[in-house]
C-alpha cells in the first residue's frame, strides 16, 4: 500500500490532472479549486461553481452578479469570494450574498491601488472551523461562527494576496513579505529575511516548511519561489532543482499547493513543477499547458502499490 498524490491544475483551458494528464472542462477558464474529502469544487469562467464527486463535473450554482474569484468547501458550507468584495454562500442550490460580510467593520476603507472596487481574493479555514477571508485590498477578516460575524485582523495596508492556515498559525503572502499570526489574527509578525524582494503573491505550508513566491512587484519581474521552516524567521532560501533563475511573471495566488512534504506550483507559461522534499528541489512535470490559474493536491492510499516504493 502506498500514498499516491494527484495534482489538479486549473487552467484557462479546463482542468488537467497529473501525472496521468486527464483533461476535463476543456474550452472553459477554470479560475479556482477547492477540495473537500472526495469532492472537488471549481469556479468556471468566473461565473459558476461546479462539483465533481467522482461521477463528472456537475453544476452547483451560478454567480448572478460580478465575478467569482475563489471558493472554499468549509465545515460551515460552500463560500465563494467575488468581485466588489462580495462573499457568497451556497444555500438551497443558490449562491447568495452574505449580508454579514457586507456590513463587516472597516469595509468603507477597502480599496485598490488603481481606484477600482476591491475583491475577495482568497479564503481559508483552520482545523477548528475558523474562517479567514482575504480582501484585496482590505486585509484579512476572521469569522469564528461560520460566517455569521466578521472581525478585521491585519492592517489593510499590508496588501494581502493570499491567506492560508497552519496548525495554530495563520499565514499570509503580502506586499511586505511573509506574515504570520499565532493568535488568530489579533497580532501579526512580518518576515522578509532572505528574500530578494518583498512582494509575495502565493503561500502554502509543506509539513513544517513555508513555501512562498516573491517578486519585485505586481508585474512579476524577477519572480522566484522561497522556503523556510515555520519556526525559523529570517531564513528564507531559494528553492532549487529544475527551476529557472527567475520567472518572468508572478507565481500567483492559488498557484502553490502542498500536502505533507509534497509541493506543486504552476505558472502563466503553462508549466507545473513538483517537489517531494518540502520545496527544497523541484522537477518540471508539465510545460505545455494553458496558463495556470490554480493548483490543488490530493493524496490517497493505493492498496495495489507496494508501500516499499514512496493578481495585482
Amino acid at each position: 500500500m502506498s500514498v499516491v498524490t494527484r495534482i489538479l491544475v486549473a487552467t484557462t483551458d479546463g482542468v488537467v490532472e497529473l501525472p496521468d494528464g486527464t483533461h476535463a472542462l476543456d474550452g472553459t477558464e477554470v479560475n479556482a479549486l477547492s477540495l473537500a474529502g472526495e469532492a472537488r469544487y471549481a469556479v468556471v469562467d468566473s461565473a459558476s461553481v461546479l462539483r465533481d464527486e467522482g461521477d463528472g463535473w456537475q453544476d452547483v450554482a451560478g454567480v448572478r452578479e460580478g465575478r467569482a474569484n475563489c471558493l472554499i468547501a468549509s465545515k460551515a458550507g460552500l463560500f465563494v469570494g467575488a468581485s466588489e468584495a462580495h462573499l457568497l454562500k451556497e444555500e438551497g442550490g443558490d449562491l447568495v450574498i452574505l449580508e454579514a460580510f457586507e456590513s463587516a467593520p472597516g469595509r468603507d476603507e477597502w480599496f485598490t491601488p488603481w481606484g477600482g472596487p476591491p475583491d475577495v481574493r482568497s479564503l481559508a479555514e483552520d482545523d477548528s472551523g475558523v474562517l479567514y477571508c482575504n480582501v484585496h485590498v482590505g486585509g484579512i477578516l476572521r469569522s469564528d461562527d461560520g460566517g455569521e460575524t466578521w472581525t478585521p485582523t491585519i492592517d489593510i495596508g499590508s496588501d494581502v494576496h493570499e491567506v492560508t492556515t497552519a496548525p495554530d498559525t495563520v499565514i499570509a503572502a503580502t506586499a511586505w513579505g511573509f506574515a504570520s499570526s499565532t493568535d488568530k489574527g489579533i497580532s501579526w509578525e512580518f518576515d522578509e529575511g532572505g528574500l530578494h524582494a518583498t512582494y509575495a503573491r502565493a503561500v502554502a505550508l509543506a509539513d513544517d516548511t513555508i513555501v512562498m513566491s516573491a517578486s519585485s512587484g505586481p508585474r512579476g519581474d524577477s519572480s522566484a519561489l522561497y522556503r523556510r521552516r515555520l519556526d525559523t524567521p529570517g531564513s528564507f532560501e531559494r528553492c532549487g532543482g529544475e527551476l529557472p533563475e527567475w520567472f518572468s511573471t508572478n507565481i500567483n495566488t492559488g498557484c502553490v499547493a502542498a500536502v505533507g512534504t509534497t509541493v506543486a506550483f504552476g505558472t502563466d507559461e503553462g508549466e507545473v513543477y513538483l517537489s517531494d522534499d518540502s520545496a527544497a528541489t523541484f522537477t518540471r512535470v508539465a510545460d505545455d499547458l494553458a496558463p495556470v490559474r490554480w493548483v490543488a493536491l490530493s493524496s490517497y492510499l493505493n492498496p495495489s502499490v507496494d508501500g516499499g516504493g514512496a493578481r495585482d
